[in-house]
């Protein structure tokens, strides 16, 4: 790995060739507005980017720009206007949708394309073609996103990028020195907050950022409506900030701890629901007395960041119980231990600890994290449960085989990984990344913001038992039970597979009386696309039941951790009536039953934000595809390791383009041929609200209602980024 940083990607820019090589115009003003509407643990953000073309001569052939998001968020809207025409954006795969745009774009049309770069899924691009001379053009992207808890406040944190650090490593791409791209008048940022009704919110601060606060109401409320302390909105105080720091919202309100499960109906994919569980355990478990070793980032990246990184450690330290083996790993370039083995926590052990913490510097070079935890894996006590805890700013490259290594290291049960973010710009893919692969959760800690609740309680969840068999079940109505594990058993018609092989083979080359000539100037040569090696993939029917994570997390005692199902038309006869939580503890079985709560319109978010969980996971080779069973008791993954890779990422497309999600494999495309499938999910979408209605009989006159709302939604629901009636519902 190359030990240089990468400058920042990021900017608004053109190629245009002089003196016979490409150079790059950088454009000087980028608008960015957010709107973010929270709905209890969740939030839907429009992010608007206004690019301007001043040239007075000509049109520009394509601009782009590249912009951060969180790790995790599904992008599910997307559509560009230029001047007086608006095209919207539909989910294709990456290259299906690459090609669109590049067929449009040499035509001439007005195009646009939204793709997340390679191995960040915390950074997208925004492409846009045909941009005449002295107009603007407004991009606007819809994202959903689960909130994280935040254990200062005991409650939720929203967190907004505006910059994208610099990482550490060689990028695969080319990359845009930010000292040229400083002209912006930054981002303005409004978010709307909804609790359930009932649940006030005690208030609303910002570690990182001066805002506005009004409790009682939504930015979008008008002087007649009442107010509510379920509702409140924030703003910046000086109306926009410079793209130099995230924007940080800890959002406190009333038993927003308490465990709840949402089912959610799809309003037009036809029997389709998708349930929401939250889990925020709260449990008396003996702690443990495991190995912890804390990971020190001291690479030259975290120079301003030292003196939080020293706090953070001397609170874990004063807070470690008697009995507990450590060490400390300090790493940059290089990488060093306090200790060659972890040593029993007592006084002596904390003084010279406090002393080592005390000396240190950003003096370690680059920012080589792996070599780090591999060597911290390497020198565990192996007959202990072991803690790695991850302190770093989070700017590397490489971040696939980190999680790559920390699956294989993880899966056993024995290890967990506490990753915390340190400072501001930190990369949520790879905080988050590791906190999924290492089977813990992160932090993330700003420069100036308190700390020691965080410290405490990520220590806290670090001396909780490992539990390894958390599993979930669905009660129904009738009393039936139905668990995750047995949905993921399928049958995979091996015949089928051999039959259409072999028709697509004699399609290809069919019988013949006379031979074949080995020497046939007419031949072409046959070229085999991705396409046709997707079609000899065998085919997977989805799990009626399809969990995402599809492996129960570890869980820990007030940290929320949220779990989504997927429930398949094949299971719309069934009324889920709870969802029941088991697993097994040191000190004998866990059990939490749940309630399901229904909503009471249709909607989609819930489906989005599983999706988007859905691929991911498939995207970073985990997910159902790895748990999948076949009839004969083999795993698919087994019984097809050369093609698992490929039937990984086909799952990954048609979640994506069935729930219209962007993601790895997935890429939004706006072009004016959409015009035409567009118009056509919108014929089969409002089709499916009339046989809907036909089906139901006469309903009360509150029904009436609804459907005027969804006849207005199928109108706009392929126009993403609109927000209608049923967008404003109660969500939970």
């Amino acid at each position: 790995m190359s030990r240089s940083y990468y400058p920042r990607i990021c900017g608004c820019y053109y190629t245009q060739e002089v003196n016979n090589r490409l150079e790059r115009t950088y454009l000087p003003q980028v608008k960015l507005d957010a709107h973010i509407t929270i709905f209890s643990t969740a939030s839907r953000t429009v992010l608007k980017q206004t690019f301007v073309n001043r040239s007075k001569d000509k049109p520009l052939g394509e601009i782009r720009y590249a912009f951060p998001l969180f790790d995790g968020v599904g992008v599910v809207g997307f559509k560009c206007e230029v001047d007086d025409r608006t095209i919207y954006g539909l989910v294709k795969e990456k290259a299906e949708a690459r090609k669109a745009y590049e067929e449009a774009k040499a035509k001439g049309e007005k195009a646009a394309l939204l793709e997340q770069l390679p191995d960040m899924s915390d950074v997208f691009t925004t492409s846009v073609s045909g941009v005449p001379e002295g107009s603007s053009v407004l991009v606007t992207i819809t994202y959903v996103q689960e909130l994280k808890h935040d254990a200062e406040v005991d409650g939720v944190r929203l967190t907004i990028p505006t910059h994208i650090a610099p990482r550490y490593g060689s990028y695969p791409g080319n990359s845009i020195d930010s000292s040229t791209v400083n002209d912006s008048n930054g981002i303005s940022i409004t978010v709307d907050i909804s609790m359930v009704e009932g649940v006030p919110i005690k208030k609303i601060i910002s570690p990182s950022h001066p805002v506005e606060v009004a409790l009682g109401s939504l930015s979008t409320s008008t002087i007649d409506e009442d107010s509510s302390m379920s509702k409140a909105s924030a703003s910046l105080a000086l109306g926009t900030t410079q793209l130099e720091k995230d924007f940080v919202l800890q959002i406190v309100a009333k038993d927003i701890g308490i465990p709840q499960a949402i089912l959610e109906t799809h309003p037009t994919l036809s029997a389709q629901r998708a349930l929401m569980t939250t889990l925020v355990p709260k449990f008396n478990l003996k702690s443990a007395k495991p190995e912890i070793i804390f990971i020190a980032d001291r690479s030259g990246s975290m120079s301003g960041n030292i003196p939080t990184l020293i706090s953070a450690l001397q609170v874990f330290l004063k807070s470690i119980p008697v009995g507990c083996m450590f060490n400390i790993c300090s790493f940059g370039s290089k990488h060093e231990f306090l200790w060659g083995k972890s040593k029993l926590y007592g006084q002596d052990t904390l003084t010279e600890a406090s002393k080592y913490i005390n000396s240190f510097g950003s003096d370690f070079g680059g920012t080589e994290t792996l070599n780090a935890v591999k060597a911290a894996v390497d020198i565990r006590h192996k007959g202990l449960p072991t803690e790695l805890i991850l302190l770093t700013d989070g700017d590397i490259t490489a971040q696939q085989q980190m999680f790559d290594y920390l699956n294989e290291q993880t899966k056993s049960g024995d290890i967990r990984v506490f990753p915390i973010g340190i400072g501001g710009g930190v990369s949520s893919a790879l905080i988050e990344g590791v906190a999924r692969a290492g089977r813990g959760f992160a932090q993330h800690v700003g420069n100036k913001e308190r700390l020691d609740g965080k410290m405490v309680r990520m220590l806290k969840g670090a001396l909780t038992p490992h539990i390894k068999d958390y599993q979930l079940e669905v009660k129904y109505e009738d009393d039936t039970v139905e668990s995750v594990a047995e949905s993921l058993r399928t049958r995979l018609n091996f015949e089928d597979l051999g039959e259409r092989n072999t028709k697509k083979e004699e399609a290809r080359y069919p019988l013949r009386d006379k031979p074949i000539s080995l020497y046939d100037p007419n031949t072409k040569e046959d070229k085999e696309n991705e396409d046709d090696f997707m079609m000899d993939l065998p085919q997977l029917d989805r799990p009626k039941l399809m969990q995402a994570p599809q492996e129960i997390p570890a869980l820990f005692s007030f940290n929320r951790t949220s779990v989504y199902l997927l429930l398949s038309p094949a299971a719309s006869n069934l009324k889920p009536k709870s969802v029941v939580l088991k697993g097994t503890s040191p000190q004998g079985p866990l059990e939490l039953e749940i309630p399901i709560q229904i909503q009471e319109y249709p909607d989609e978010m819930i489906h989005q934000l599983a999706a988007r969980k859905a691929t991911q996971e498939l995207e970073e080779g985990r997910g159902w595809i790895r748990n999948i069973v076949t009839d004969t008791g083999s795993r698919v993954k087994d019984k097809f390791p050369a093609q698992y890779e490929m039937i990984q990422k086909r799952e990954a497309v048609r979640l994506g383009v069935e729930f219209q999600v962007g993601g790895k494999h997935c890429s939004f495309v706006a072009v004016e041929a959409n015009e035409a499938e567009i118009e056509e999910q919108r014929k089969k979408a409002l089709e499916h609200s009339i046989n809907k209605g036909n089906s139901t009989g006469a309903q009360d006159e509150g029904n009436d209602e609804w459907e005027m709302v969804e006849e207005t939604r199928t109108e706009e629901s392929f126009a993403p980024g609109s927000e209608v009636a049923v967008r404003n519902k109660q969500l939970v």
